[in-house]
This record gives C-alpha cells, structure tokens and sequence, in this order.
C-alpha cells in the first residue's frame, strides 16, 4: 500500500511539473507575442506621428506661402484710377491697404475720435470722457464765444480757430460760439422743463414723443457730443449786423462751404436750412428744427460727407456698405478710410492702418463699427 502511494504521489508531481512547463512556455511565448506587439504599435504609432508632423509642416509651408503671396499681391494690384481733375471719393471695397501695419487704440481714442454718433436711436456711452473738456475762450487764438461755460473736446476746439481764421483772411469775422457741450444734468433740466408744460394732459410714450419735438432726451442730444456747437454772428455796437439773421449772412455761406475743410460739418440739415439750396436730411437724422449747429468729425471724414452731401447718419451708413474708400484731389491721395464691424468695444482695439499714412485717427461711431481715417 505504502508503495502505491508513493507511486501515485510521484505522478502527481511529475503532472504538476509538466502544467507548470506549458504554463511557463505559454507565458514566454505570451510576452514573446506581446513585446512583438507593442514594438509593432509604437512603429505604427511614430510613423503616424511622423505622417502626421509632414502634413501640418506642408500646411504650415502652404499657408505662410499664401500669406505671402496676398502681400506681394496687395502691393501688386492696382487700385481704381481716380479723377486727375479735382475732388474724387473712390470706392476700394475688396482691395486690400498697402503697406499695411497692425495699430492699438485705446477705448478712450476710440471715443475721442469724433465719429461718436448721437441722435434719437443712438446713446452717450457711460464711460463718456467729460474730464477732457476745455473751455472754449482759453483757446490760443480767442475763440469769441458766449460765454467762460462753452465747453468742447480739444481737436473741435483747434478745427474751430482754423476755421475762423481762415474766414478772417477772407475778410469775415463777426462769428461767436453760442454754446458747446451740455451735461446731462443740464440736458435733464431742458427736458423737465419742457415735459412740465405737457404732464397734465399727456403721460408715457406720448409725453416722450411731444417733448423731443423740442429737447432730446437725455443721453441723445448732439450737444453731449463735446463736438457739436451752435454758431451765430456778433458784433458790438453794430445793430445792422446784429439784426441780420445769421443764416443770411456772407459768414453762414462761406462757413458752409468750407468748414469740411477744417474738418467741421453742418450738423442737421432741413430744406432751405441754413441756404435755400440745403437738402433736407431730417429722415435720417430725426431733427426737422432748424439749428445752426456744426459739428467736428475729422477732415477726411468731412470731406467724404461733403462731397456725397452726406449727413453723419448716412456717412456711416454708406461706409457699412463700402468699408474701404479713398480720397482724391487732383488724382493725389489725400485720406483713405475703412469701417470695421466691432459692437460694443470695451477695451483697447487692433487696427489696421498703412505706414504710407502720416496720421491716423480711429474712432468708434456709436453704431457697431470703428472707422479708420488715413491722412496722406
């Protein structure tokens, strides 16, 4: 019996060792199969990686060759030929600038451009810069103005004492600045004033609708521009020419025709206001009153408004719809303009602008855009 055991307990033994062999060679041949394995992968995956680092280097190549050859056709293509005779505004809707360079605008350059728009439909900004006001009498060369209150922005004020002096070498003189920015607060009490003498019989909507007739809401009058300025005439101890209307006189037509020259435009233009040959605007720009109030928007957005006979609304309208035009006299470039969509620009901007230009101004217009304005 004790024999038998000992026999079966070696069979045991002898089976046990064999499973662990075929254990032991499945297993090396396992790791044999899945080293092999994992060399295969890490080959597939450093010639996928390698394939892969190719195509985004071509791409790179492809696309940096074609922005180089956008710039060497921006050089290249020729803009539209202008007038060689006079004042010509050339649409340049889908060509490129030349010699273009990237330029940061501060928000606060953007509002001190001047292209701020206000009226019924567009708003004062909140951060509006009222700190950079200056009064008008202390400018260098003695603006004549109503009063030490009349306010305006610095580069109004400067277009203002060209504008005059020039007049003045023309003979002209007898203008007077009759009033300038107004605060909201000022603004406010018009509109309290006005809406005093309609309370009784009118509320809500209607009230609003009857008093803008006569005063602009709050926040919406051109006045709180810090461009915008009335101009009347006087003269002391001169009854004959204090009692002409100012409309009718020699300085209302010569600054109408010249004041875009300066950079300053006729605000609000009505039929037969200020000259029997006015176009009537006020269905774009919600004022039929007639006001004598000019407004600084920039020489070469001036000029374009002027030679289109373009109010501000419509000026920015047609830039919307031609966002890159340039300015001719005599076949020379003088201004060149683009508009880009922005929104409400919170913060510093990036623009593009051409180092060709000697000056570049850029400002927001209070309706989704920012206009670029080149001087050559």
């Amino acid at each position: 019996m004790a024999k038998n055991r000992g026999k079966d307990a070696y069979r045991t033994l002898i089976r046990i060792l064999i499973v662990l062999f075929v254990l032991t060679a499945i297993c090396a041949a396992g790791y044999f199969l899945l080293d092999q394995s994992l060399k295969t992968q890490e080959e597939e995956n450093a010639a996928a990686a390698q394939t892969e680092n190719a195509r985004l280097e071509e791409e790179y190549r492809q696309a940096k060759a074609e922005e180089e050859a956008k710039a060497d056709q921006g050089e290249s293509i020729q803009w539209p030929t202008p007038k060689q005779e006079g004042w010509d505004v050339v649409d340049l809707t889908g060509f490129p600038l030349t010699n273009p360079r990237d330029m940061t605008a501060t928000r606060h350059d953007l509002l001190m451009g001047g292209m701020m728009l206000l009226n019924h439909w567009h708003s004062l900004p909140a951060d509006f810069p009222e700190g950079d006001l200056i009064a008008v009498h202390t400018s260098k060369n003695g603006v004549p103005v109503k009063n030490a209150s009349v306010k305006l922005f610095p580069a109004a004020v400067t277009a203002i004492e060209n504008v005059l002096a020039a007049a003045k070498e023309e003979g002209l003189e007898g203008y007077i600045i009759d009033e300038g920015y107004r605060s909201n607060e000022t603004q406010q009490g018009y509109y309290d004033k006005e809406a005093a003498n309609y309370s009784e019989r009118l509320s809500g909507d209607a009230l609003v609708e009857k008093v803008r007739q006569s005063v602009n809401v709050p926040g919406t009058s051109e006045y709180q521009s810090g461009f915008s300025f009335r101009v009347d005439r006087y003269k002391k101890d001169d009854k004959e020419f204090m009692d002409t209307k100012f409309k009718d006189m020699e300085q209302s037509d010569w600054l109408l025709a010249h004041s875009w020259e300066y950079g300053i435009i006729f605000r609000f233009p009505v039929l037969g206001y200020p000259n029997a040959t006015t176009t009537d605007k006020s269905y774009k720009t919600g004022e039929s009153k007639s006001l004598s109030i000019y407004r600084y928007v920039g020489k070469a957005n001036a000029a374009v408004m002027h030679l289109k006979d373009f109010c501000m609304e419509e000026y920015i309208e047609y830039l919307a719809a031609h966002p890159h035009i340039a300015v001719y006299q005599d076949g020379s470039l003088k201004y060149e303009i683009t508009r880009i969509p922005a929104g409400d620009t919170a913060g510093d901007v990036t623009v593009s602008t051409s180092v060709n230009a000697k000056e570049t101004i850029v400002s927001m217009d209070n309706a989704g855009g920012i206009i670029v304005a080149m001087s050559y």
